[in-house]
């Protein structure tokens, strides 16, 4: 596994940083292009590219942790 590093800097009021050119390429992105940072729930992000489809499929996840949030907590007991 590849460790590719990036530097943040401060631009307005956000933190940013510049993908590293090997990162854009497995992820197909392009400048100006919008992406998901997904949580995964151990402490870290998901990225992936943004589309129509990644965007639905997180607004039925929400929808699902919200609807069965007991029923989850239960079973992770």
């Amino acid at each position: 596994m590849a460790v590719l590093v990036s530097k943040t800097r401060a631009q307005g009021a956000s933190v940013v940083t510049t993908l590293p050119a090997e990162v854009a390429r497995r992820l197909s992105v392009t400048a100006g292009q919008e992406l998901e940072w997904i949580e995964d729930g151990m402490g870290g992000f998901r990225v992936v590219p943004h589309t129509p489809d990644t965007a639905e499929a997180l607004a039925a996840h929400d929808e699902i942790m919200v609807e069965y949030d007991a029923v989850f907590r239960a079973l992770a007991k």
